[in-house]
């Protein structure tokens, strides 16, 4: 009896090894096959234009008090003087005050028009961390073949890639197949209002866009484990953005005479509690199909896992898990990221509050968030509410059978060598969140190769990616049939 269990053991043993590897070895490379162009040599005028945005400090502060409306119209004017043909033959509107949307019309108006995207602002330099910027954050520098500053990968590279493109094809009287709209937001940073004003405006015109294109995935030669070979992520969804309040009301007093237990103790456990509690790790449809993509490229043992992810989800999860950009695309997050309470050293506060912030993965809403946080926290001392009304559910995911994603992926292709594409989810917020009732095709994607300081010290971005980000909306536009 026993040795007929395990004949039996051994015999599911061998259909499971022979299931996985049949798998493996079917699970084969799925890129389409595009010849690359060499992208010709940066210009100096190019770069001293590129140079010349970054000293604009179109500055987005949570203070809008702070607010400083002359370098955004400064920023405006220098945009008009360096890209007059662009000016002349496009139309532009300015909207919300300081955000841009033009329109270069197309020869071919039975085409769906296409929406390309890139935001004037940058976020604030800390105060505490100004010292420790290697150059000036708002001069341009050029050192090392990165050029420095503020608003270098986010965003205005691709702010001044597209119209530094513009500029060169209009002189050269070049058209576009498809009408293209162009669309600058001034407020991406602190919730994009010009961005969504702009995309009402488009809806309200009845503007069906075949594609959007915006910020959001990039080139990586380094980032991906297991891979060798350069890869450009293209974010087909994005997660959903929610912030919430926790507040504790109890009575405070003198520090000399403390309760048991004050807001500060009950806030602090609460959030204890929240972080030791976090949301289980999923795929999303953008991570089945990084792994569909990006699987067949990897070395054997990496691809048998994503050819068999039913059979290795654990092992998947748990290597993804293990850095922050990776567990953040497989789980809704969460982090405080605002704590007050108190005015006095010797005086116990009556009200603390805490600020904690959730990037919601697909299949995920924010009214089940909200629930969910409250069942963990168990505690009806804690308050928990929205902090405001800048929410956004996830985003819907784009097919990447489509137009819109093969035609990014094959100039992609065409515009940098040996290079594998792959969709992915954005852990960020992007303006073009607001356009899903413009275009069912939202593409998040900037030509730059592994840029450094994203909102932090010593931004920066290679001049090899400024190069790429020139050449790929040349192709891009080129090749608009």
């Amino acid at each position: 009896m026993i040795k007929k269990f395990f004949l039996f053991l051994l015999f599911v043993v061998l259909i499971l090894v022979g299931i996985v590897l049949f798998n493996t070895f079917r699970f084969q490379p799925n890129q389409q096959a595009v010849e690359s162009v060499p992208a010709p040599e940066l210009t100096e005028t190019s770069l001293q234009h590129f140079q010349q945005a970054l000293s604009y400090k179109t500055i987005s502060y949570g203070d809008p008090s702070l607010f400083d409306s002359s370098q955004f119209i400064g920023f405006r004017k220098f945009l008009e003087a360096t890209y007059p043909k662009t000016h002349e033959v496009l139309s532009r509107e300015i909207v919300a005050g300081y955000s841009l949307l033009y329109k270069w019309e197309g020869k071919n108006a039975d085409l769906k028009p296409v929406v390309l995207m890139a935001h004037q602002d940058v976020v604030p330099i800390e105060e505490a961390t100004k010292s420790m910027w290697t150059v000036d954050p708002f001069a341009g520098v050029i050192k090392d073949n990165f050029i420095w500053g503020r608003g270098t990968t986010d965003d205005k590279i691709n702010v001044i890639a597209i119209l530094e493109t513009v500029e060169k094809l209009v002189i050269e009287n070049f058209q576009p197949e498809r009408t293209v709209y162009i669309v600058f937001g001034h407020d991406e940073e602190i919730g994009g209002k010009g961005a969504t004003t702009i995309a009402k405006l488009l809806k309200d015109r009845n503007i069906a866009a075949e594609f959007v294109l915006d910020e959001g995935g990039l080139i990586t030669a380094e980032k991906v484990p297991g891979m060798t070979k350069p890869i450009a992520l293209l974010g087909t969804a994005e997660k959903g953005y929610l912030s919430l309040k926790l507040s504790v009301s109890l009575p405070g007093g003198h520090s000399s005479m403390p309760e048991k237990e004050t807001a500060i103790d009950v806030l602090a456990k609460g959030l204890n509690t929240l972080r030791g509690k976090p949301f289980e790790p999923e795929f999303s449809e953008p991570m089945h199909g990084l792994m569909q993509s990006l699987g067949p490229e990897m070395p054997f043992v990496q691809r048998m896992a994503f050819a068999n992810p039913w059979l290795f989800k654990k092992l998947i999860l748990g290597t993804y898990s293990q850095s922050n950009t990776g567990d953040a695309m497989i789980r809704t997050t969460m982090v405080p990221t605002i704590i007050e309470a108190g005015i006095k050293d010797n005086v116990v506060p009556t009200v603390a509050t805490a600020v904690v912030n959730f990037r919601l993965l697909p299949g995920h809403t924010s009214d089940q968030v909200i629930e969910d946080v409250k069942k963990k926290i168990d505690d009806e001392r804690v308050n928990v509410a929205p902090l405001n009304k800048n929410v956004s559910e996830p985003s819907p995911v784009t097919p990447i059978n489509g137009f819109g994603y093969q035609k990014i992926a094959g100039t992609i292709k065409k515009s940098y060598p040996q290079i594998i594409t792959s969709p992915f989810l954005v852990i960020g917020a992007t303006d073009s969140r607001h356009f899903t009732e413009v275009s069912s095709n939202i593409i998040k994607f900037s030509p730059m190769i592994d840029p450094i300081g994203f909102h932090g010290i010593d931004e920066r971005v290679s001049l090899e990616s400024y190069k790429t980000a020139l050449w790929f909306y040349e192709q891009l536009l080129r090749d608009l049939q």
